[in-house]
């Protein structure tokens, strides 16, 4: 089995801009193996503060809700009788997503079925069963609507849903000719970026699920090799990155016209080092974090900071 620590530290961006770091501990019950985490913020308004909560799910289906300022209490010596918030089990959990109003979330992994809980009360409110026909990788809320939201699966289907209506029938489907690996929206919800195996990247417009953008990445010929892109600078730019490659591709989101590719290398050991997931930093425009593994036997996974702004041996640019 391998390690996990239960130490871990966080950025928080609070309200006023200040971006702060806090490290606290988790206990060690749900952490066999940390699926998601997601950040949770809620306002008292009797005294005009931010709670801040976190949200963590294991693969063993465990799923528990922190409160930060509660944790940090304890970890200084305070007295607190506050425990998290334990909600039912998802079983082969790998995905979890707050809602817009940051009053329920879904979650979805090895399986077809998709769970909504509601934060408030701990209770699970709905669990879909056979949402596809094989299982659903990511479920994603909208950013602006708690009602809607996207699935999507190997089975190459990627659904949209909206839960005022019947939960059997999505809005629409739309296809990909590979698995899909993820799928997310675009920050102001009118596009949704699709990624499925082996580099197969496409923009649709959310509303009815029609190609926008095809960015065109070759394939390699790899069905193992996972692809994952996420959006950065708003939705001006897409980055994306393939799990058997090291070669971070940046995007127009618009034209889908390639401006970059950037290359990760290990320079002591002169080997590549693998894209296994990446996200853009959401308070500094071009900068982002890329989950890497490296070919080097006995390596860790590290997370790798990337400055785009800054010139070097690594970034090609396409002129």
């Amino acid at each position: 089995m391998r390690h996990v620590p239960t130490h871990i530290r966080f950025s928080l961006k609070f309200s006023w801009g200040v971006k702060c770091y806090r490290s606290f501990s988790l206990d060690s019950i749900v952490l066999q193996i940390i699926s998601s985490l997601f950040f949770v913020e809620t306002a008292d308004e009797l005294f005009s503060v931010f709670i801040y909560q976190l949200l963590a799910g294991s693969d063993s289906g465990s799923l528990r809700l922190y409160d930060i300022n509660d944790t940090l209490q304890k970890a200084k010596g305070s007295c607190s009788s506050s425990n998290p918030v334990v909600f039912d089990k998802f079983e082969h959990l790998t995905s979890l997503h707050v809602n817009s109003t940051d009053d329920q979330f879904l979650t979805s992994g090895y399986s077809k079925k998709v769970a909504i809980y509601d934060i408030c009360s701990g209770k699970r409110l709905h669990l879909f069963s056979d949402m596809h026909q094989e299982p659903i990788n990511v479920a994603k809320f909208a950013h602006h609507s708690p009602n809607l939201l996207v699935t999507s699966s190997f089975d190459r289907d990627v659904k949209l849903w909206d839960l005022r209506q019947t939960p059997n029938q999505p809005c629409y489907t739309t296809s990909s000719s590979r698995g899909n690996v993820m799928v997310c929206f675009s920050p102001d919800d009118l596009y949704l970026l699709v990624s499925a195996v082996d580099n197969e990247v496409k923009q649709l417009l959310s509303v009815d699920g029609r190609q926008q953008t095809d960015f065109g990445i070759a394939s390699t010929g790899s069905a193992h090799n996972y692809t994952r892109s996420y959006y950065m600078n708003g939705r001006d730019y897409v980055i994306s990155g393939s799990s058997d490659e090291s070669i971070v591709r940046i995007c127009c989101a618009q034209t889908g016209r390639r401006l970059r590719d950037y290359y990760l290398e290990d320079r002591t050991w002169e080997s590549p080092i693998l894209v296994q997931s990446l996200r853009s930093d959401p308070f500094r425009h071009f900068h982002m974090a890329v989950l890497a593994s490296y070919v080097r036997p006995s390596s860790k996974r590290d997370i790798i900071k990337v400055n785009l702004l800054e010139t070097g041996q690594y970034g090609d640019e396409d002129s």
